[in-house]
């Protein structure tokens, strides 16, 4: 299983198409962008930072959008239409407590269906920063709900996708009008396109898996059960090759896409790496998802941290389980390569 999922997400043999990959994995989980640059540097050859930036942002051939479970992902820019159309009904919003403990009112169906148009109205010119956004919103709508506009959180504008970016500051377009070409697709195929999808990169999987991964129901159609290492799960009607597990090393970021989409976490996480998992800071509270793995043969062999400064990219491991230090140096040297800087990696 380890062995199938390592060559589906280009973590065993590399990729040279950024598009190709993104499509591959599903998207990359993109709500930091630091950490969806360095899952494409772990699965392209040739590649460095300002690839990555010229598709999102010159050649609009990826886009940034909210799209799984309502979190920002990259997805090649013709196929947004699909992963847009995989979201549920928008409904009314509870109360919402912001983080600095201010309750603000809930918003009602039609009012969310107001506020929508309202941003969909406003952002289509070119791409505007959020207070601009807000700014247009709140004279055509009023006030009330002002706060959640402005809170950072995509309350009323996950319908929208990402522009470049304006210093630190993002800036936000209609999709439709960023992409170009926008072909409808109804909702029902598109979520039964991407279980196949998950089920091609992911599986052997269950539909609680699915459900957990994608945010939503999808009937599991055009299957096949399998038994694998003693555990029965899906994956896709007569797709049942299991290649053998190659030796690797990978670092991969917090947020990746092989550690999303592989549900089964014990397996993924030994003991000894769950516990040090526990007692990290974005560990305790996001579980493995938040945390950078070293990886060997597909599983974690401990925890990395990075930190860069303009000139040199410093990396850090202790290693919970043999590795091969050669392999483990040139994945460090492969992101310093990326990011242009050098490298100070420590082995502990």
């Amino acid at each position: 299983m380890r062995a199938r999922r390592l060559a589906r997400s280009a973590l065993a043999e590399r990729s040279a198409s950024l598009v190709d990959v993104t499509r591959q994995v599903c998207g990359i989980h993109a709500q930091v962008q630091a950490s969806a640059e360095l899952q494409l540097a772990a699965r392209v050859d040739g590649i460095v930072q300002q690839d990555v930036r010229d598709a999102l942002w010159r050649d609009r051939t990826l886009v940034k959008a909210w799209t799984l479970r309502g979190t920002l992902h990259l997805h090649p820019a013709g196929e947004l239409p699909m992963w847009l159309a995989t979201r549920s009904p928008r409904e009314g919003l509870p109360e919402w407590p912001d983080p600095a403990g201010v309750v603000h009112a809930a918003v009602t169906v039609e009012e969310v269906a107001e506020l929508r148009a309202a941003v969909w109205e406003a952002a289509s010119g070119e791409p505007m920063l959020r207070e601009e956004l807000v700014a247009e919103v709140v004279r055509n709508v009023g006030r009330k709900h002002e706060p959640r506009l402005r809170s950072g959180f995509a309350f009323f504008t996950d319908d929208l996708c990402q522009g470049p970016p304006l210093g630190n500051k993002i800036t936000l377009v209609r999709p439709d009008l960023w992409v170009g070409k926008w072909n409808h697709v109804e909702r029902n195929d598109a979520r039964r396109e991407i279980l196949r999808r998950f089920l091609y990169a992911y599986g052997p999987a269950r539909p609680s898996e699915f459900r957990a991964w994608s945010g939503s129901d999808v009937p599991f159609e055009d299957v096949e059960e399998v038994d694998v290492e003693g555990r029965r799960a899906f994956v896709l009607a007569g797709d049942t090759e299991f290649p053998e597990l190659q030796k690797s090393v990978r670092l991969l970021p917090e947020y990746d896409v092989y550690v999303m989409g592989f549900r089964e976490r014990d397996q993924l996480v030994p003991p000894r790496v769950r516990e040090e998992v526990a007692a990290h800071g974005r560990g305790r509270h996001e579980g493995p998802a938040g945390v950078r793995f070293l990886l060997a043969d597909g599983v974690a062999a401990g925890l990395w941290e990075r930190r860069k400064t303009a000139k040199r990219l410093e990396l850090s491991t202790v290693p919970a389980a043999r590795v091969n230090r050669a392999a483990l140096s040139r994945e460090a040297a492969r992101y310093a390569e990326f990011l242009g800087v050098e490298l100070e990696l420590r082995v502990g």
